[in-house]
């Protein structure tokens, strides 16, 4: 049976970003002292996954042609309260975790009935959403509080059977995304409404729902991410979630997603995530500046605005019209 072009082409994609992968560890093994040790390489898939979370949030915001600046410090909210509120206590983890997941997605629901509603660019609208909750987490503290329960502090940090126990999430999390994002109407849906919003809308769909759900799950990759560095950290340090909206936009774009919108690879994303994890081991083993890191990430974002500018993508409308009948809108 024979790959559709636009299969094939994303299958390219994540199979280039893999590529990537495999060499920078071959060359990071090679010329690293240290780096190919398990526990090193565990630990960078360790330290990658809260990352991957947030990055396949974001991949299904940019994927509806929106974007959502505010995961880093809603990353952050997080942490703090996580830790707060449990004071290292395992019976209040499971309530506690609920709670901060759907403050997460009550937020992203906010977002999307301001985008909807008002039309505001969500640009503009999650950079202003970013600086009240910085606001709202200086505003409860401004020092490290409270304690993670030990429960989550092994989910963030050990291992089952030898795997890092946050890279099996990750990887839990990636196989159900992937699946919401190329087996179900809602995701054939949102790459439509990012490949061309108004005749998706013409289609019969729910535009405005569809950026809803995106801005939800966008909001709750933060909250699982929060989850993984509040366990990680061990408190609730309220700088944790600064930088987190960048690597996730830059992860998402290394990966195959389209910042113009309609296009998207989840397995691609990880894929990104873990090169990025890669670079950053390498830059701490070689005691390089953390300022060279962010440097490269915002060059990676720029170039990727530069190739996407005037973009025409050849894939065609991938969940369009002719993918959705105005019945069942």
């Amino acid at each position: 049976m024979a790959l559709d072009p636009a299969a094939a082409a994303r299958w390219a994609r994540s199979a280039g970003i893999y590529g990537l992968l495999v060499i920078a560890v071959v060359l990071a093994t090679i010329f690293v002292p240290g780096f190919s040790s398990p526990t090193n390489l565990g630990n960078v898939v360790t330290q990658s996954a809260a990352l991957g979370c947030v990055a396949i949030g974001q991949t299904f915001v940019i994927a509806a042609g929106l974007i959502d600046l505010s995961v880093g410090q809603l990353l952050g909210l997080v942490v703090v309260l996580t830790c707060a509120l449990t004071e290292g206590r395992g019976d209040l983890l499971l309530p506690v975790a609920l709670g901060v997941i759907a403050l997460s997605a009550a937020i992203g629901s906010v977002h999307a009935g301001l985008a909807n509603r008002l039309r505001i660019e969500p640009l503009i609208l999650t950079f202003g959403s970013l600086s009240i909750l910085q606001g709202a987490i200086f505003s409860y503290t401004d020092r490290s509080v409270g304690r993670a329960p030990e429960a989550l502090r092994w989910l963030a940090n050990e291992r089952l059977l030898g795997w890092p126990v946050a890279g099996l999430l990750l990887l839990a999390v990636g196989v159900l995304a992937h699946g919401l994002l190329r087996h179900t109407r809602f995701g054939l849906r949102l790459l439509s409404t990012g490949d061309n919003a108004e005749s998706t809308r013409r289609a019969g769909v729910d535009v405005g729902r569809v950026r809803w759900g995106a801005f939800v799950l966008s909001a709750v990759g933060a909250a699982l991410g929060g989850l993984l560095v509040a366990g990680r950290l061990g408190t609730g340090y309220p700088n944790a979630g600064q930088g987190f909206e960048l690597d996730a936009i830059v992860a998402a774009v290394l990966g195959g997603t389209s910042l113009a919108g309609g296009r998207a690879s989840i397995a691609g994303t990880i894929g990104a995530v873990l090169v990025l994890g890669v670079i950053a081991n390498v830059l701490n083993l070689l005691e390089v500046s953390a300022f060279v890191q962010t440097l490269a990430k915002g060059l990676i974002v720029v170039g990727a605005i530069l190739a996407t500018r005037g973009e025409r993508r050849r894939e065609g409308p991938l969940a369009g019209a002719a993918a959705v009948r105005p019945a069942e809108a």
